[in-house]
């Protein structure tokens, strides 16, 4: 009965095994795919878009140690903390859009950061707010009440540059 049932299965133990060639095959495929992603890896990063500096900062009245200047509009400078309520480093997630033919850069931040902007705006209403992009000012709007929420924008970019902020926010850029 043994002996039939061998005949008759569809398994045979030396039919089955892959020959040495096929397994060394695999193995050189394997071995490529892992060269080959790697290597795609390395040029990824290498071709990534730089980080663009972002921040929320306070402007202030007068220049002393604590404040810096930045450019608006490429005419006059505006006097603000050296310290941002915003950076970077606290932004979360970024989309460009664009609304009546201006772009804006829409980004979203930590919930420390959106509680140090509520805390901020709630104590300050009537301050002015500096909104910047790679060191140049792209709006100082006023206070009006305590700003609630995580998502903020920034008005006022062409097209390349929101949509290349944005996408390297999104891809994971930190500072």
């Amino acid at each position: 009965m043994y002996a039939s049932f061998r005949t008759r299965s569809c398994v045979n133990a030396r039919m089955d095994r892959k020959p040495p060639f096929a397994i060394a095959h695999t193995l050189l495929s394997l071995l490529s795919l892992v060269l080959c992603l790697s290597v795609a890896c390395v040029t990824r990063h290498e071709a990534a878009v730089r980080c663009p500096d972002i921040e929320m900062s306070v402007v202030a009245d007068t220049q002393t140690d604590s404040t810096k200047t930045a450019t608006l509009n490429d005419t006059s400078t505006v006097v603000m903390s050296r310290t941002p309520l915003v950076a970077t480093g606290d932004i979360t997630g970024a989309t460009a859009s664009q609304t009546g033919g201006e772009w804006f850069l829409n980004f979203t931040v930590t919930d420390d950061a959106a509680k140090r902007v509520h805390e901020f705006s709630k104590q300050h209403v009537g301050r002015k707010l500096a909104l910047l992009v790679d060191g140049k000012v792209y709006g100082t709007p006023r206070i009006a009440g305590a700003i609630v929420g995580n998502g903020y924008r920034i008005g006022g970019l062409d097209r390349a540059d929101a949509e290349r902020a944005a996408a390297a926010i999104s891809n994971g850029c930190r500072r």
